[in-house]
């Protein structure tokens, strides 16, 4: 059985940890949405390694796969590779055919539209939700107009970039095109080059880096459906969160593509039929870059404390993340729609040190308490959280609990995973305790791969005390 990996809140959950460990026993690693605008951070055998476009599964060996559904800046692609290489890492890399590309008119479209936004936004009294300048937070990498020429059907593929000609004379018209964009319409300066030499140099450097991944493009569809045929495992990344997916999350703070597990269909060419299991992933609280809805943000010195502890700053956009209590609505809401009966929860330790923690358990709404994650944006601007207490946990020798296993968790940790586990009705099965690899606590004996059982009544958490009524 193929395995999807999700993250269930709005992203920096610690997917590309477990991602890692979910591949020591998988043939292929496979993104199927995003680009350069993501980051995982895995921390293993003595070293930190970072990906961006690459998945974080290589660590283990696995086939390297970017689905169609990818949007591939190529020259930062190869300048990762052979980062990667200069670590010890020679990736076996599989890019999509059809894959589009990033130019760098994307690039600076990307940082144009996000300055229109916030001056559209700030000014208009009707938006309902405004979070400080209505700017989305966008890690101004393109990926977004990119996808915007995709739907338009005017965007390049990886392809593309293998045919002299063709890539010429789409160029020609479509370095005019984005010239006039950025100048008569952003407001912003296209650059001083002349169209012909510009049109000269992508042609170059774009056909290029081109050449040099030409030995790495496949029919993606085609080569997953042998390696399943062979007898094989798949992992599939998921590169952003639940929280994000254009069509499930928090609109507009979205990204531009199907980071859900439902993008693995569209963005693979892999069959609605095939039969998957979907782990969630999900940090011991809440995080978000830039803007978009924290309903249970806090400041001053709890921030700090997370934001330090915890190392809250984006792998890409080197931001300080904002910081909120675990939000239950939130993750159930991905645990719902995206069929998660497994959870592996992260940065447990994190929180130690707090005399004492929150999670939220509702919202009230104009005067009414729901359970349910707010989709409205008005609904969001006014929903106050409400929250419970538990007692926090002191700091403890973290890397022997993780040798030591679940009964080495202080009780108040523990009390807590049980907590939340019986709340979102799921079985978590794997603690984070450090950022480490081995820095992890394994609740259940069945490998992660491993399909999810017929979940049993009471609580999930395994070889966890259930919390007492109170």
């Amino acid at each position: 059985m193929d395995l999807i990996i999700v993250g269930c809140q709005a992203g920096d959950e610690g997917k590309g940890k477990f991602t890692d460990i979910a591949c020591e026993s998988a043939y292929a690693v496979v993104r199927y949405q995003a680009g350069p605008n993501t980051g995982h951070t895995v921390v293993a055998d003595g070293g930190e390694y970072r990906f961006v476009q690459v998945p974080a599964g290589v660590l283990r060996g696995s086939v390297a796969v970017l689905g169609n559904g990818c949007v591939i800046e190529p020259v930062s692609l190869l300048a990762e590779l052979s980062s990667l290489r200069a670590a010890g890492l020679d990736v076996d890399l599989r890019i999509s055919e059809l894959a589009h590309v990033i130019f760098p008119y994307h690039i600076a479209q990307d940082a144009a539209e996000e300055d229109w936004r916030g001056a559209e936004i700030a000014t208009s009294a009707a938006t309902g939700f405004v979070h400080g300048t209505g700017r989305l937070g966008t890690t101004n990498r393109g990926v977004g107009p990119c996808r915007e020429d995709k739907a338009a059907r005017i965007g390049l593929r990886m392809a593309d970039l293998l045919d002299e000609r063709l890539l010429r004379a789409r160029l020609a018209r479509l370095v005019p095109l984005k010239r006039g964009l950025l100048e008569r319409v952003l407001g912003r300066p296209a650059g001083q080059e002349p169209v012909g030499d510009e049109i000269d140099r992508l042609v170059e450097e774009y056909g290029s880096a081109g050449r040099r991944l030409e030995p790495h493009l496949c029919d993606v569809s085609h080569f997953l459906r042998q390696v399943r045929a062979d007898g094989h495992h798949i992992v599939y990344e998921g590169a952003q969160s639940f929280g994000l997916d254009l069509e499930h999350g928090t609109y507009p703070y979205v990204t531009s593509g199907y980071s859900g597990a439902g993008g693995v269909t569209v963005g693979t060419g892999t069959s609605p039929a095939q039969d998957f299991s979907v782990l969630g992933i999900a940090k011991a609280y809440t995080v978000q870059v830039g803007g978009g809805p924290l309903m249970a943000e806090v400041d001053g010195a709890v921030a700090d404390h997370l934001v330090t502890r915890g190392r809250e700053w984006g792998t890409v956009t080197g931001r300080r993340r904002r910081v909120g209590w675990f939000d239950i609505p939130m993750v159930r809401r991905a645990v719902e729609v995206e069929g998660i009966r497994r959870l592996c929860l992260t940065n447990i330790d994190v929180l130690a040190g707090l005399d004492e923690v929150m999670v939220v358990t509702g919202y009230e709404i104009d005067g009414r308490i729901t359970d349910a994650f707010p989709v409205r944006l008005p609904d969001m601007a006014s929903a106050t959280p409400v929250l419970r207490r538990l007692p926090g946990w002191a700091d403890v020798d973290w890397p022997r609990v993780a040798r030591r296993g679940p009964a080495a968790l202080p009780e108040a940790a523990r009390r807590y995973v049980a907590h939340l586990a019986a709340a979102l009705d799921v079985e978590i099965v794997a603690v984070g305790v450090g950022p480490e690899r081995d820095d992890t606590v394994f609740l259940s004996e069945a490998p992660l791969l491993a399909p999810a059982a017929a979940p049993p009544p009471g609580d999930r958490a395994a070889g966890l005390e259930a919390p007492r009524a109170r």
